[in-house]
Formats: C-alpha cells, sequence, structure tokens
C-alpha cells in the first residue's frame, strides 16, 4: 500500500489544544477500514503474510502495515518455530480549522511473538508522537498480554469454548449434535492501546474475550473499554457471512451493546430480540460492517478440517459508535487491525 508522505514541519500556529478539544465531541463516532491482506502461508508456511489497512475517521488517519510468519514444526514436530507479526505505519491527524489537512502524528513499529501457549507480549508495539504545535515529541507503547488462538489452552479458553459449545449445543436443541466443535478464542486480560494522536486521547485498556465457533462461522466477543476514566462494557456477535448477490465476498456484521436491563451478564452473547421493532431498532454500543472481496483461493487445513480460503482480500467498511466516543470505536478497530491475522488470516 503507498503510504502518504510526511509533510513539512507545520506552524504552531495552525494548532492551539483548546480548538482541537473544543471540536472533537462534533465528530462523527465512525471509523473506516481500506486496505488488503495478501496470505501465501495457505500454501506455503515459510512465506510472509502481509496486512496494509488504514483507519479513518473525522480526527486521524492511520496506516497499519504488518507483516506476519506463521508458526511451524518441523522434524516430526520435535522442533517448533513461533508466530511473528512486525508492525509498522504512521498516522495523521485532521486539522479542525482546515479539514483537507493531514498533519504527521504517529509513528509504528516493532511487533510482537505468539508462543506456544498463546502468550503474545503486546508491549514490543511502540508509537512515537511527532512533534506538532506547542506539543512536544513522544512515545508510547502497547502493553499488556493477550493470550492467542494456543496450542495448549489455558484454563480460562478452555472454560470459554465449553461455555460457547454448550450454548450453541442448548440452541439447537435436544438430541442435535455439534457438527464443528473447533473454536479460536483471544483472551484479553489487560492490554492498553495508546492514543491515536490527539492530547485529548488519552488511549484505553481493554479487557474480556472474544472466541470464533467454525460451527457459526461467527465470532462472540465480551470485552471492557476503560477510556478517558470511563468503562464501556460491549457483548455480541461478529458473524462471517458471504455477502448478498456480490460473489466472492464475504463480510462481517458487528453488533456489540452496551448492558440493558434485558440483556445482562453472558447471556447478552445470545441475546434474541423481545419482538420485531427490535430488530430493526438502534442500540447503544458498536456495530458495523467490514467486506473483504477475496481471490486466489486455495484448499488447507485448520485444525484438521479442510477449508477453501482465501489467498487474497481487498478490505472495506466502517464501524459506528451510538452512545460510544469517537476515541473507543477507534481504539476498538486498532485493535481488530494488530490482531489482522486472526482477524483477516487463518
Amino acid at each position: 500500500m503507498k503510504r502518504t508522505p510526511f509533510l513539512p514541519i507545520i506552524s504552531a500556529c495552525l494548532l492551539t489544544l483548546p480548538a482541537l478539544t473544543a471540536t472533537a465531541a462534533d465528530v462523527p463516532a465512525q471509523v473506516t477500514f481500506s486496505g488488503e491482506a495478501d496470505m501465501p502461508t495457505l500454501r506455503n508456511p515459510k512465506q510472509v503474510d502481509r496486512f496494509d489497512i488504514s483507519l479513518s475517521d473525522g480526527q486521524v488517519v492511520t496506516n497499519f502495515s504488518l507483516q506476519c510468519k506463521a508458526g511451524t514444526r518441523s522434524f516430526g514436530g520435535l522442533v517448533r518455530s513461533d508466530e511473528e507479526c512486525a508492525v509498522s505505519g504512521d498516522g495523521f491527524i485532521i486539522n479542525p480549522r482546515n479539514p483537507s489537512q493531514q498533519l504527521p502524528r504517529t509513528q509504528y513499529s516493532g511487533g510482537y511473538t505468539v508462543k506456544a501457549d498463546g502468550t503474545t507480549d503486546m508491549s514490543g508495539v511502540r508509537v512515537n508522537y511527532l512533534p506538532l504545535g506547542k506539543v512536544a515529541a513522544s512515545s508510547e507503547t502497547l502493553s499488556g498480554v493477550l493470550n492467542l488462538k494456543p496450542e495448549n489452552p489455558s484454563p480460562t479458553a478452555g472454560s470459554l469454548k465449553e461455555s460457547i459449545l454448550k450454548r450453541l449445543r442448548d440452541t439447537a436443541g435436544e438430541g442435535a449434535s455439534l457438527v464443528d466443535n473447533r473454536i479460536d478464542t483471544v483472551e484479553i486480560p489487560d492490554l492498553f492501546v495508546p492514543s491515536a494522536g490527539f492530547t485529548s486521547d488519552k488511549g484505553c485498556t481493554w479487557h474480556g474475550n472474544m472466541a470464533f465457533a467454525y460451527q457459526t462461522d461467527s465470532w462472540f466477543i465480551n470485552v471492557e473499554g476503560v477510556c478517558e476514566g470511563k468503562t464501556y462494557t460491549l457483548k455480541g456477535n461478529m458473524p462471517w457471512v458471504d455477502s448478498p448477490n456480490t460473489p466472492d465476498r464475504t463480510q462481517y456484521n458487528l453488533v456489540l451493546t452496551l448492558p440493558t436491563a434485558a440483556a445482562t451478564g453472558d447471556d447478552a452473547l445470545f441475546a434474541a430480540p423481545a419482538g420485531d421493532g427490535d430488530l430493526f431498532a438502534a442500540a447503544d454500543g458498536i456495530n458495523g460492517t467490514i467486506y473483504m472481496d477475496e481471490s486466489r483461493y486455495v484448499d488447507t487445513e485448520v485444525d484438521g478440517k479442510v477449508e477453501r480460503l482465501p489467498m487474497h482480500s481487498k478490505i472495506s467498511g466502517s464501524l459506528n459508535g451510538q452512545g460510544v466516543p469517537l476515541d473507543t470505536v477507534r481504539s476498538f478497530s486498532q485493535l481488530i487491525v494488530l490482531l489482522s491475522r486472526t482477524f483477516f488470516g487463518a
């Protein structure tokens, strides 16, 4: 993906902190995705997958590039190499006094390694903040450890898997068999995602878990974001489905809602609408659609079963917040992109 070149140093008179803060509440809580995923490891595990994805909203444009190699085993499984992802990219903030002007603000570097037990230390991902206006240069790192798809699941991952399988069996009805019991899990004990560039954006700390059920081709999501001292508890799902009337296009349909009197606890992951009107009602939370235009399909084995998967995808779409501020929607979107191999790979 061609990156936007850095602009010359901007005069301090273009930006003042009061102007930035005053306009933040007026910006829609919508984040747009665009980019590509190229996954040659589906055919040759010695190759490198690449994910070039941009996130843009009314305040910030961030271009992420991830290069990931798959974890492999050789010599009958005796020799193992860890999955690794290198992260790079740059970000620009939009001058509220001149929305056509994008000012260079962030540089991303570093990466992370997924160990055999799924342990993934995210502190190797660094954000450098370029000096701008009256604001000096600085830096931050992501902090916290994720547990991604483990070869040897932790007790928490195993419990989450069994809970979802039980609910799927209960939903299917008595006597029904669960054809596919494969579940991928993402545990988030404590992950801090730093600011995307504005001083008013303090970053978010995320807790919770996500699980992908192959039986339903759906992510079940239960996360909590703490952003600027406020907590947003978001529960729901993100099914992966074929796009209607569009060959070789699939989509994620994300619906995460804030707690209500009608849907609390883990049951919110499987909550059914009370009436037909609820199907079309706007709920507080984060929702949206991410499209994947797919090509170069190959048959590959995933956890013992053969799947037909694309080696290349063009990514588009957007996520929207209602009752959830832009900073939180942006941080959640960044989390998805930083885990591109989990959400867009195999």
